[in-house]
């Protein structure tokens, strides 16, 4: 299997495929390093709606988040049936929420497996509030799980090794240039994409010394930037629409425009 062709996957092929490898070995470091860093950064974010676009069903990264309203936007999947917050089902590039709308945004590797990434970004950026807060997590390829990329085969799973790993320079770029001022990074895993066992134990003190300076050569990058943005500007609404009231309702207040792509899968307990 080759990039290109993961690329024309349908969103719920990658999304089962991202999920069977977060269960694994490896994809379980990422997601506890990847949500103690939401957490560190959430802590120091406030505002009534956080969203978070992409991971996995029953665990979002936003759930340390002591924001009132939350929401997550899977792309299909199983969905537990205790969540911590409202499961929504949608399209990466076409959010269900009105512009202006969202205090913080969470991309959990949304770019990396999107096939329009231009597109998804542009979507934060519209529904995030002016002043509101993007934190974007990505894969580095100038790491020792982007060279793994580099030379895998097509008998590699499907995720992350046939993923798009965007360096964070150029994810900056993009964001500049929609008004999405960079603030602060962070790298994090500096282990080697395996499992377990010698290999890794040799570089145990290599990784540690690495980590505490947080040279840029982790596996993943957290990315916090500012949507610096004080003037409304009219621009195209969600595939439904405005929604009548964000975090009380999803049912839209205006006509439909389009076939519905959202669909609540689960209501957050109590």
């Amino acid at each position: 299997m080759t990039v290109q062709s993961v690329f024309r996957l349908g969103l719920h092929d990658k999304q089962f495929a991202w999920d069977r490898w977060i269960a694994g070995r490896l994809g379980h470091r990422i997601q506890t390093e990847e949500r103690r860093l939401a957490r560190r950064e959430l802590k120091r974010l406030f505002g009534q709606v956080v969203l978070q676009v992409g991971g996995t069903a029953g665990f979002p990264l936003i759930a340390s988040s002591l924001a009132p309203v939350k929401f997550h936007v899977v792309f299909g999947g199983d969905v537990p049936k205790n969540t911590h917050c409202p499961v929504i089902l949608a399209e990466d590039n076409l959010l269900p929420f009105p512009n202006d709308s969202v205090d913080i945004l969470v991309l959990q590797h949304s770019l990396d497996i999107s096939a329009h990434p231009h597109q998804v970004l542009r979507e934060a950026e519209r529904v995030l509030r002016p002043s509101g807060r993007l934190l974007l997590f990505g894969f580095n390829p100038t790491s020792s799980w982007g060279l793994r990329k580099l030379i895998s085969t097509p008998l590699s799973s499907l995720l992350p090794w046939h993923a798009r790993f965007m360096s964070r320079t150029q994810v900056e770029d993009w964001c500049r240039l929609l008004n999405l001022v960079p603030e602060l990074s962070r790298y994090a895993i500096y282990s080697l994409p395996i499992g377990r066992g010698r290999v890794r134990k040799l570089f145990k003190n290599i990784e540690h010394k690495m980590a505490l300076r947080e040279w840029p050569v982790g596996a993943i990058y957290c990315l916090r930037a500012k949507k610096e943005r004080d003037v409304y500007i009219t621009g195209k609404q969600g595939p439904l629409g405005r929604l009548a009231s964000v975090g009380k309702t999803l049912k839209p207040a205006v006509g439909l425009r389009r076939k519905p792509a959202l669909r609540l899968v689960q209501k957050q307990d109590g």
